[in-house]
């Protein structure tokens, strides 16, 4: 197997990973939603053997990009520099692998940066509400016109009209 075809073999493993991590992120979405913890915490370490995956082929990418790079006597540090030593065929399956990696990215990030919304969200209402009640017990002691402590009447919103 030429350097160039184990290239597009790791890419194409990348891609299945890739949606392997979207489709974790999106019942991410569903147990923060649900307020599911436990599921979130299963979910999350599901991702992080994913990204100890991708990491993994990106180190074994850039050692063929290397070894090739030596064989060929050309500088290839990147996959866009492949177009001088590869096929137009090998650049084609590349360019679209390139592609479809982007896009399932895009999505990952879309999907991503919705779970941190949701959940900046209930953290927001948490301290709304812990605000809240902290107020409603706190001691809230005036003083009566003869100088004794009185208390006021506690309510758990402040309404005035």
């Amino acid at each position: 197997m030429s350097y160039i075809e184990k290239i597009i073999e790791l890419l194409e493993e990348e891609y299945k990973v890739f949606e392997r991590i979207l489709k974790l992120s999106n019942e991410a979405t569903k147990y923060i939603v649900e307020n599911n913890l436990s599921g979130l915490i299963e979910i999350s370490n599901q991702e992080k053997k994913e990204a100890e995956t991708i990491n993994k082929l990106e180190r074994e990418r850039q050692q063929i990009l290397e070894a090739l790079a030596k064989e060929k006597n050309v500088s290839v540090t990147n996959l866009n520099e492949l177009v001088y030593v590869a096929t137009p065929d090998e650049w084609q399956k590349i360019n679209d692998l390139k592609t479809k990696l982007g896009k399932i990215i895009f999505e990952l990030k879309k999907a991503n940066d919705l779970n941190t919304s949701l959940v900046s969200n209930a953290l927001e209402y948490i301290d709304f509400m812990t605000n809240v009640i902290s107020s409603y017990f706190s001691d809230h002691t005036t003083y009566q016109k003869d100088g004794q402590a009185g208390q006021q009447k506690k309510n758990l919103f402040d309404i005035k009209l």
